[in-house]
């Protein structure tokens, strides 16, 4: 996938990819009663080939399996830049193996067995995983140095002005940034200058509607 992908929205699918039928069955009743469709795969060649179809929610890994390991096939997924969260998995806590997991791009190591609303859990963390990246794609959708008129904005006076659009308060954009609030009341100042602006509100009005 050559996706940005904070520009990628995920279905509401949960794959599951373990050898072992019964992880595969406890994980889908658990899963599916939370209101997700599971997808599950016996083994990692046969998610491979289905994988670049769509994005979901996330996946969980098992790492050893028939064939390519669970550690093969996530950097495999890496080698695609496969958007969607993976949670490995395995009965054996090799810490090596688990380094290697979490390094290869795994957002977290499930030791079997494990309380199968851990991995509810891990689905809620997951959504906020995508959620975080809209929350940076609006953004930065926001941060612009240039308008028309032949206004430019340094990085952090766009920063600021992106803050304003949003709606947060000089104390909120203050602590957001990590400078006091009267540095904020300067780049105000000088932003309003630039756009010939008397208040922030008009401000923010002007932006919008570049």
């Amino acid at each position: 996938m050559s996706q940005d992908s904070t520009a990628i929205a995920p279905t509401r699918q949960i794959v599951v990819v373990d050898d072992n039928e019964d992880t595969r069955e406890i994980l889908s009743l658990i899963l599916s009663a939370e209101g997700h469709p599971i997808v599950s795969f016996a083994n990692g060649e046969a998610f491979l080939r289905k994988a670049d179809a769509r994005v979901p929610i996330c996946v969980f890994l098992d790492i050893v399996m028939p064939g390519r390991s669970g550690i093969q096939i996530l950097k495999e997924l890496n080698a695609r830049r496969y958007e969607a969260p993976v949670f490995i998995m395995s009965a054996l806590n090799d810490t090596p193996t688990v380094v290697e997991g979490l390094k290869s791009g795994a957002q977290d190591f499930l030791h079997k067995p494990f309380d199968p609303y851990t991995a509810v859990q891990r689905v809620r963390d997951a959504l906020e995983i995508w959620n975080s990246r809209y929350e940076k794609k609006s953004f930065s959708d926001l941060v612009r140095t240039e308008f028309p008129g032949g206004v430019r904005l340094t990085r952090r006076e766009a920063e600021v002005l992106a803050e304003l659009i949003r709606g947060a308060s000089r104390s909120e954009i203050a602590r957001s940034l990590a400078v006091t609030k009267r540095t904020i009341d300067n780049f105000i100042f000088g932003i309003k200058r630039k756009f010939k602006a008397k208040k922030a509100i008009d401000l923010v009005r002007i932006a919008m509607s570049s």
